[in-house]
């Protein structure tokens, strides 16, 4: 399989589990309400760090900057995150956004490119802070 589609298969299964452990956990019916638009974003936003990473052959800096952008454009202006643009919360919400898609855009890449074992001190990180993010999202759902 070429690297563009196990890069596509993968990000968007990353979209799927880091979506709904971060955004709608528990609440398998809210999830739900937002289909079929909602795979918009997952197909989406892989298919188009597919094309960037494997076909235009973007750097990973130009990755990351393309990456800003498509969070800013998928949190701020399509979802209204307001964690992201209230204060003080966005002090410690924008970097938590930063690193969960870090994790949605190069993880799938270092998998498909066999670079975990190399890029292990940067992922480490990244799955801790979505792991705290998926647990702060359950306990404040149950409070």
């Amino acid at each position: 399989m070429k690297e563009f589609t196990r890069y596509f298969l993968t990000g968007t299964i990353f979209w799927v589990v880091v979506d709904w452990t971060t955004a709608f956990n528990p609440y398998f019916e809210r999830w739900l309400s937002y289909m079929p638009e909602i795979w918009l974003f997952y197909v989406g936003y892989p298919l188009i760090f597919a094309f960037l990473i494997y076909r235009r052959k973007w750097s990973d800096c130009g990755v990351f900057l393309a990456m800003l952008v498509g969070a800013f454009i998928v949190e701020v202006v399509f979802t209204g995150n307001k964690l992201l643009y209230t204060f003080p919360i966005m002090l410690i919400g924008i970097p938590a956004a930063i690193s969960i898609y870090s994790l949605l855009t190069f993880a799938p890449k270092w998998i498909v490119e066999n670079r975990i074992r190399q890029n292990k001190r940067k992922l480490i990180p990244m799955i801790i802070v979505w792991i705290l993010v998926s647990i702060s999202t359950f306990a404040n759902s149950l409070g």
